[in-house]
């Protein structure tokens, strides 16, 4: 995991991993809601696998809503947006290059 933050490859294979595992979480979360719904049993162990996942999207999906509410911009909007750090290693920039040169034009702390 830490050989990501310097080698682009390294990081983009750790990232199709993560994507993966969401995947494969999201349709089971939405498996488990459907039967739950139409009062399908589910079992335990099902739920627990996903509630960590579920706090997590959610969670972070109200965050970023509250947040634009509270500036005034618009939530979908704010939900659709990426930060600076996910556009660069989406164009191939490293973690570390990123953070080098984001303090150096920043200086540190950063803001």
């Amino acid at each position: 995991m830490f050989a990501s933050l310097s080698d682009h490859a390294i990081y983009n294979a750790l990232l199709a991993e993560c994507a993966a595992e969401g995947a494969i979480l999201d349709a089971r979360r939405r498996r488990a809601r459907i039967a739950l719904v139409h009062g399908k049993p589910v079992a335990v162990a099902v739920v627990e696998s996903v509630q960590g996942y579920a706090e997590f999207t959610s969670g972070t999906a109200l965050y970023i809503a509250l947040e634009a509410f509270v500036d005034g911009t618009d939530p979908k909007a704010a939900l659709a947006e990426r930060i600076d750090e996910f556009n660069a290693l989406q164009a191939g920039k490293d973690a570390a290059t990123y953070w080098r040169e984001r303090i150096a034009a920043e200086g540190w702390p950063l803001p």
